[in-house]
């Protein structure tokens, strides 16, 4: 192996560069310009009723594995207003007991659209966006990775949102698209 001081070897590192440049700043202009825009009118207008906490009946999916007699959601805005930092919490016996998930919802300025990131408590991750359909209501595909398990999966939200009423369905979201409902609950504001 030649020594960093073999005049052969700084002139191939010499040529080796001088090669290797022009590759680099052609690759470094393959940025494309994207026009940032701001989060539109109906994301802060939904993030404005969402602030606040929000509780939603269990009972109708009780079990002895899944004990939560209710579940507690919190939204609190993010730095500058421009974010929700949201927790998903259960309750036993009007007691809070755990958290299981952490979100962030944000609008991501370059796409152009709405994403929402959890944080479950037992490793799991899952992210997606949201956009708003022509009646008003939410729509969000999320994709899930289980670190326990190694698997991902799709899961879909549909939301309503009236005043101090929050109407959330998920879904399990197939290989083909198809959306299987699970679960439907009313979210009520906490005054």
């Amino acid at each position: 192996m030649a020594s960093a001081d073999c005049p052969a070897y700084k002139a191939a590192m010499r040529s080796n560069l001088l090669f290797l440049f022009p590759l680099l700043v052609i690759a470094g202009t393959g940025v494309r310009s994207v026009e940032a825009q701001p989060a539109p009118d109906w994301v802060v207008a939904n993030w404005k009723n969402l602030i606040g906490v929000w509780i939603a009946d269990n009972s109708a999916y009780k079990t002895e594995e899944a004990s939560m007699d209710s579940f507690g959601l919190e939204w609190t805005w993010g730095i500058g207003n421009q974010s929700l930092v949201g927790r998903l919490y259960g309750i036993k016996d009007g007691e809070e007991v755990a958290t299981f998930w952490e979100f962030r919802e944000f609008w991501h300025p370059g796409e152009q659209r709405l994403l929402t990131t959890q944080f479950g408590r037992d490793g799991t991750y899952g992210a997606g966006p949201h956009h708003q359909n022509a009646d008003g209501s939410t729509e969000m595909l999320q994709t899930f990775y289980d670190a326990a398990t190694g698997r991902a999966t799709r899961v879909g939200h549909r939301a309503v949102l009236k005043a101090d009423e929050h109407t959330t369905q998920s879904f399990d979201v197939d290989e083909s698209g198809t959306w299987k409902e699970r679960r439907t609950y009313i979210w009520r504001r906490q005054r």
